[in-house]
């Protein structure tokens, strides 16, 4: 009689192969709230309307998805760069309003200065394309000529808040800049708002998760 082979060692069960559904469409809201193009995602989650009605879905189906997704990426990003062309051409550049109040820029790079997290961010994250996986970021906001970020510090007395020249913290490496809109405050009212940032955000308060330099910058 003939013994049935066994069973190869180490497979992973076809559960474990499965990416359940609510994580990506969780996911996908995630980063809608901190993309600069929440349009685009709000496109992303409505083609995955078609599959909430499956608990889970297996490699094959995932990168379907993504597939689709990155083809939709391009068009957007065309269709994107055609409407600033159009906006810009019918813009005024000596437009009193867009010349008004202070420039704000958020400055993000990638966290330390190892080659590896650079390397990483630029497959999961590139500059140019909308639509962005994740990665490993630092940011920091410029306003009224300097830049302001929070970090750890074992020190209760050492502030976590630091101020330097734009585009050149030490410890990380510079990626991209992004501009917001104007702020109309005076420069007396901004230093007052830093200074209450300061003692709000103290080093030893730093957490990875829960209270990074991204929830500074937000602030």
């Amino acid at each position: 009689s003939t013994e049935a082979a066994p069973a190869p060692k180490d497979q992973p069960a076809a559960e474990d192969t499965m990416l359940p559904t609510w994580a990506l469409v969780e996911e996908v809201h995630r980063a809608a709230g901190m993309s600069a193009h929440p349009r685009f995602w709000q496109r992303v989650s409505d083609s995955l309307t078609g599959q909430l009605e499956l608990e889970a879905l297996s490699v094959e189906e995932l990168t379907s998805v993504l597939l689709s997704w990155l083809h939709d990426s391009q068009l957007w990003e065309q269709q994107e760069k055609d409407q600033m062309r159009r906006s810009a051409s019918s813009a005024s550049d000596d437009s009193p309003a867009q010349k008004s109040g202070l420039p704000v820029r958020v400055h993000i790079y990638d966290v330390s200065q190892e080659e590896g997290i650079q390397k990483l961010n630029r497959w999961l994250a590139h500059t140019h394309s909308p639509l962005k996986f994740g990665g490993i970021f630092h940011a920091g906001v410029e306003v009224n000529g300097l830049e302001w970020s929070y970090g750890y510090s074992p020190c209760p007395s050492r502030p976590g808040v630091a101020c330097m020249e734009p585009r050149t913290h030490p410890q990380h490496h510079y990626r991209q800049t992004v501009a917001l809109r104007h702020t109309q405050l005076p420069p007396e009212r901004i230093a007052e708002i830093l200074s209450e940032l300061v003692e709000d955000y103290p080093g030893h308060d730093y957490h990875l998760l829960r209270r990074n330099c991204c929830h500074f910058a937000d602030d």
